[in-house]
């Protein structure tokens, strides 16, 4: 009952907010950008490639998940604007992850899970621990923003606490993918202060890895040593460094299989969320077990279950993305009033740094993650925008100080009111 009134609260704001934006007029302003028109490109396309599923009504509920991120999408690009609201939005997905990351110590568990040894929630969406770490990733940039901008002392504080303890979790979780997305995003972190900034950075960052490496299960740690050992020779010490090992070899095969069914299907792919149940139609075929497993992989779960249209539109999404984040940053370096928005530039690139490197070993296409990353890029490019034209038309008489007053010199001095009149001698 308590579930049933939470989602029909959730409605009933979400239309509110919808029509809010409609009447407002920003419906316009939302589509005018190119990371709301590729991403609805790709809508379409899902939409388009559902009668042509090998099982249609699965890939209608998949679109149905999918469009539910794209409303959040809708209303986060038209709602914010402006550096204040932008600052606040990023504020309020610091306060989101930190949530999250305190729930894993009630929550989470390192035994529950498929792999023993890895952090993950017991249950729900982050029961898996690489979407977990890829979460935890994706907020983290977040929690510097508040570092760097907020002048409240509570906040400020756990974001601090945070930015230790968030990549600690991301450890634990034992996600190699994760792992790499950390190390990639701190060395662009690292390189991106002032020099004599990065000492201390790389003592604290030292600490930490060691720190990483003592409250880590057995179990993460030996899935982080099949990173540096091949598949075919390596040597099993322990049932989870087999496991993790025999992983890499299954995340290989799905690879090529998705690969496969892309090169069969390039056009409109074998449904949205159907590459399980073409990949093991597939294995019958050839008279092999079937894997049931997802991708693990964003792009070529797109690039197979909805073909390659749809991995153009994806792509162009996060390229407009990008785009954003890198005029907002270059801009704010040769124009004061766009200053308010290079920290939040920074710190969401970095956001789509982690989406974009954890997508790599992960099935995150249709969750909401890349649609909250989109939206947040959305609305900074429309305020970067809007910040920049009201720059330039501004009257120059606000622009520059105002002018002496003239003084006429095309007339000589004035004489006598009554001049005695000259005389004519004509």
């Amino acid at each position: 009952m308590i579930s049933g009134h939470s989602l029909r609260l959730g409605l009933v704001t979400t239309i509110l907010a919808v029509l809010g934006i409609l009447l407002s007029g920003s419906l316009y302003r939302v589509f005018s950008s190119k990371i709301v028109l590729a991403l609805a490109a790709f809508t379409g396309w899902l939409c388009l490639c559902c009668p042509f599923s090998v099982w249609r009504g699965g890939s209608v509920s998949q679109v149905v998940f999918w469009a539910v991120s794209v409303v959040g999408l809708v209303l986060l690009a038209g709602c914010i604007e402006g550096a204040d609201q932008c600052r606040k939005a990023g504020y309020t997905v610091a306060v989101s992850v930190l949530c999250i990351e305190g729930l894993s110590f009630f929550l989470g568990s390192t035994q529950n899970t498929k792999d023993a040894g890895r952090l993950a929630f017991v249950a729900g969406t982050f029961a898996n621990a690489n979407d977990f770490a890829a979460l935890l990733l994706m907020g983290l940039p977040f929690c510097l923003l508040v570092v760097r901008t907020r002048r409240g002392l509570a906040l400020k504080v756990a974001c601090i606490l945070g930015l230790f303890l968030i990549p600690l979790s991301v450890v634990r979780t034992g996600s190699r993918g994760g792992l790499l997305a950390l190390v990639i995003m701190f060395l662009l972190y690292f390189f991106s202060v002032p020099v004599m900034q990065r000492i201390p950075l790389a003592i604290m960052a030292l600490l930490l890895a060691v720190a990483a490496v003592i409250f880590a299960g057995s179990g993460a740690l030996d899935r982080y040593k099949t990173i540096f050992q091949s598949g075919d020779t390596v040597y099993y010490a322990n049932t989870t460094e087999k496991s993790a090992a025999l992983s890499t070899l299954g995340r290989k095969e799905l690879f090529l299989s998705s690969v496969r069914l892309t090169i069969r299907h390039p056009l409109l792919g074998v449904g949205p969320g159907m590459f399980q149940i073409a990949d093991a139609n597939d294995a019958e075929e050839k008279k092999h077990p079937a894997a049931w497993h997802q991708t693990h992989n964003t792009y070529t779960q797109i690039s197979c279950e909805e073909g390659l249209p749809a991995l153009l539109f994806y792509g162009a999404a996060m390229y407009f993305c990008f785009k954003a984040t890198r005029v907002a940053r270059k801009g704010a370096a040769a124009h004061p009033e766009l200053r308010p928005y290079s920290d939040m530039a920074f710190c969401l690139w970095l956001s789509l740094i982690a989406f974009a490197v954890t997508g790599t070993f992960a099935s995150n296409a249709y969750y909401f993650f890349f649609p909250l990353l989109a939206g947040l890029s959305a609305a900074l490019e429309r305020s970067v925008n809007a910040t920049m034209k009201a720059s330039k038309t501004q009257p120059e008489a606000y622009l520059r100080p105002p002018s002496p007053p003239r003084v006429r010199t095309d007339y000589a001095p004035a004489g006598p009111r009554n001049p005695i009149p000259t005389p004519n001698y004509r």
